[in-house]
């Protein structure tokens, strides 16, 4: 009986239970509420908020805090939030997840980054 109440709990929050970088209880745009919903566009976020937040560790060779990879990453989310289709997500985050982790590191070892292609 205990498995059923389980089985059941997961059932209801598996649109929800894909990782994201943020809070899908508070989606409310489009653009979020179709993160939130497709397990692939889940897993592309998860993978950009690892990458980003990776190479934000590195030196990139901008100051302390890597302006130009914030500043890229706040061109790119104004980008995405114009998105009305889930394609045009999908497409937009395989490059991001791979465009991040392009930025020459100056100094110190290279973030180690998901690559779009292995994402399924």
């Amino acid at each position: 009986m205990k498995f059923r109440h389980l089985l059941a709990a997961l059932l209801i929050v598996s649109p929800l239970a894909h990782a994201t970088s943020f809070d899908c209880k508070k989606a409310s745009t489009y653009v979020e509420k179709t993160i939130c919903s497709s397990p692939l566009l889940g897993k592309l976020d998860d993978a950009l908020a690892d990458n980003y937040r990776d190479m934000l560790a590195t030196n990139l060779g901008d100051g302390p805090d890597n302006k130009s990879l914030k500043k890229e990453q706040r061109a790119w989310i104004a980008q995405r939030n114009k998105c009305t289709t889930e394609k045009c997500l999908v497409d937009l985050y395989r490059k991001r997840v791979d465009d991040v982790c392009d930025a020459p590191v100056v100094s110190g070892v290279h973030a180690a980054c998901v690559q779009s292609s292995d994402i399924q």
